[in-house]
């Protein structure tokens, strides 16, 4: 698999490529730039689009899918949008997944069955180096253009628990993992919340915004052990200015996996690995709040 070197990693940081600059580009361009802003997407393929959706791929629907769905997703639907993401035309993963919702296809599906392993399978292939660093990074980044078309028209999958309750998403300031913020958000839009979404606020941003509106959640993405004093003394900052005197505080991102403990070093109230799981806990405070009063 290929790997951005030092010196280009230099460069890059002068012309910084954000997931979020990606998923803003319009019309059929494909992902170019310089050596530099491409050694820096290595590192967003690599470290961030992969993962992500890879994790889509084991985690479960907010709701039981049904048992006889109109169209099945198998391996050979897998590794032909694959084919298609990466030798194919710009518009071509976008109509064969168009296409399989017509005849049927839920968007979980899709989440999950398609894009998810196709991603998987791509990063695989990447690995043998079966596909080149250039064909890999076309075909994921037409993974996110389909990802990014869907999670915007899609209706809630269940109100549930949520009774129009309130989340802010945020990921630690300065931090470059704010996909996956973005993918829990859609999480909780879909379990009926009243999500507001800011990846890229900064501390003062946050308490401010938590101390003029009603939160009933604040989930907070953290990906660097060496922030987490600052993240501590920062939640802290923000129950206190919260409008919300019950604020219910989560963490998870990158570290969720390898520090169980992460909830507990930020000063949080539980922590999350994965986006239905973020959900679930939310909700059982929400319970527990009701309960309680």
């Amino acid at each position: 698999m290929p790997h951005a070197h030092e010196g280009d990693g230099a460069q890059a940081a002068n012309t910084p490529l954000t997931l979020d600059a990606m998923l803003g580009m319009q019309g059929a361009s494909e992902p170019q730039g310089t050596e530099a802003q491409q050694a820096q997407l290595s590192r967003l393929v690599e470290l961030e689009i992969i993962p992500r959706l890879m994790l889509m791929h084991r985690v479960q629907p907010l709701r039981p899918r049904p048992v006889a769905p109109a169209v099945d997703i198998g391996t050979a639907d897998v590794q032909a949008l694959s084919e298609l993401a990466v030798h194919g035309s710009p518009d071509g993963v976008q109509a064969r997944v168009e296409a399989l919702i017509e005849q049927g296809a839920s968007h979980e599906q899709i989440f999950l069955d398609l894009l998810a392993p196709c991603a998987r399978h791509m990063g695989d292939l990447w690995d043998d180096d079966v596909y080149s660093f250039s064909q890999v990074t076309i075909g994921l980044w037409r993974l996110q253009r389909v990802l990014h078309e869907l999670a915007a028209p899609a209706a809630p999958l269940a109100r549930g628990d949520a009774h129009g309750q309130r989340v802010l998403m945020a990921a630690v300031p300065g931090s470059q993992h704010t996909f996956g913020v973005t993918m829990v958000a859609e999480f909780f839009s879909r379990a009926g919340w009243d999500v507001v979404c800011e990846p890229r606020a900064s501390w003062q941003d946050l308490r401010s915004r938590s101390s003029r509106e009603w939160f009933d959640v604040f989930g907070l993405s953290v990906s660097a052990s060496d922030s987490l004093a600052l993240v501590a003394s920062a939640i802290l900052d923000i129950r206190r200015a919260a409008a919300n005197p019950q604020l219910f505080v989560m963490v998870g991102g990158p570290l969720a996996a390898s520090m169980p403990d992460l909830a507990r070093r930020c000063g949080a109230d539980a922590m999350a690995s994965d986006a239905p799981s973020a959900v679930a806990a939310a909700c059982g405070s929400l319970r527990r709040s009701a309960k309680s009063a």
